[in-house]
């Protein structure tokens, strides 16, 4: 099958310098492709997949070691020594390919690793750019070696070394509805890690069940964008991901934009059935996200009691808009307000996100009630929808402890799948 223009597109235009440093890579077979960043990660993570069943498969993973400027990571450096233990079949530049032994030294065990040195003097990541420019690298090799046949297959799987991943990760290919879906996303579980203490697992727990309780608000809502953005719980198909010209190069929230993007070139499917392990612990090494969310919800005095979140009466505004959006186009063809009859308190949340510019780009531009709906839902993305929760929380109603919520939604009792 011919590589589709988008990622040769992609590659030429877009892409990091690294994947041109693959000209020569060796060939060998390839089942499947995971991405992996490591930045202060020990030696946890490779040692769990060389004992898994995953092991079994022929697996490349891609390693970006990274860290901003500064002093050497000791954990970068003894990482990199650990991949460097193995086989190393090739190098060129950053990049060296290691053959993983398997826990009696053979090499029968099908890890393949490809590491990128992007932490030693001179060639470490601007902070700003942090972890999204880390998986972007490791994504666009990936997109590389699918565009030289290297792997056949068409997904690229993003995790991080916390997590715990099943038996049936690699699973997602053989399903038959993929069809015009752009990435898929996997439930989360946190569990306690060997270092973890009760107060960080039972923080975690609380921040977990909150994104459970957001996704199930937007899904109950009728939104189009109800699904996780976890950053070490996804797949995407190498096409999309080009069209979207990648991970974008940011120090937090890179798979919220990214799969804010991915939704408007296909679906975005959530497996319930392939569920990620991640260990609870403290971690700075983003500025926003699951590390500090639950620094924060360790500084309360009572968490299980104070710790609070987005009331239920939100989503219902949220849900009491989006049934309105196919209301719109008549609206506007009858000359009237297009948010007419919304509540006062919505249409100002909506007016305070600039919508009048979407109002004159429909008036000017769209020809049917059909079109209409594809621009609101494109302009009202996950982005837009999260910005409207805020601004209703902030006009109306405001966070109700987390545990108030949980009793109150009425979503809260749907199944998600």
């Amino acid at each position: 099958m011919a590589t589709p223009k988008s990622i040769t597109k992609y590659l030429e235009r877009y892409a990091e310098p690294e994947h041109r440093l693959l000209d020569d890579f060796p060939e060998f077979p390839v089942d499947h492709l995971l991405i992996v960043p490591f930045y202060r990660e020990t030696t946890a993570f490779p040692e769990r997949l060389i004992r898994s069943k995953l092991s079994q498969k022929s697996l490349l993973i891609i390693a970006i070691i990274n860290q901003p400027p500064g002093s050497e990571e000791p954990l970068n450096r003894s990482i990199t020594d650990y991949f460097f233990s193995h086989d190393v079949i090739w190098r060129n530049g950053n990049l060296a390919l290691c053959r993983m032994n398997d826990i009696y030294g053979a090499n029968s065990c099908g890890l393949h690793w490809l590491i990128v040195d992007r932490f030693t003097c001179g060639n470490t990541i601007d902070p700003q750019h942090g972890v999204g420019l880390a998986r972007k690298i490791g994504s666009d090799l990936a997109a590389s070696l699918i565009q030289q046949k290297i792997c056949a297959d068409e997904w690229i799987y993003v995790t991080d070394a916390d997590a715990h991943l099943p038996d049936n990760y690699f699973s997602i290919q053989n399903e038959a509805y993929l069809e015009n879906t752009s990435a898929v996303v996997f439930p989360i579980r946190h569990i306690a890690g060997s270092e973890t203490t009760e107060a960080v697992y039972t923080a975690t727990c609380l921040y977990e069940q909150a994104l459970d309780y957001y996704m199930r608000g937007l899904r109950w809502s009728g939104s189009p964008y109800a699904f996780p953005t976890v950053g070490s719980a996804m797949a995407i198909r190498a096409k999309s991901y080009c069209e979207a010209r990648g991970f974008p190069k940011k120090a937090g929230g890179e798979d919220f934009y990214l799969l804010n993007k991915l939704a408007k070139l296909g679906r975005i499917l959530f497996f319930e059935n392939i569920e990620i392990k991640i260990e609870s612990r403290l971690s700075t090494r983003v500025p926003f996200g699951t590390g500090p969310a639950v620094e924060k919800i360790l500084s309360l005095e009572n968490p299980a009691e104070e710790y609070s979140y987005y009331a239920p009466e939100v989503f219902q505004a949220l849900k009491q808009w989006i049934s309105h959006i196919p209301q719109v186009w008549t609206n506007i063809c009858e000359q009237r307000d297009p948010l007419d009859p919304l509540p006062d308190f919505i249409q100002c949340a909506l007016q305070q996100s600039r919508i009048e510019d979407l109002w004159t780009h429909i008036r000017r531009q769209i020809r049917s009630a059909a079109e209409c709906e594809r621009a609101i839902h494109h302009w009202f993305d996950a982005f837009q929808t999260l910005k409207f929760i805020r601004r209703v929380q902030e006009i109306r109603y405001a966070p109700c402890p987390l545990k108030i919520c949980l009793q109150k939604a009425p979503f809260m009792q749907e199944r998600i799948g």
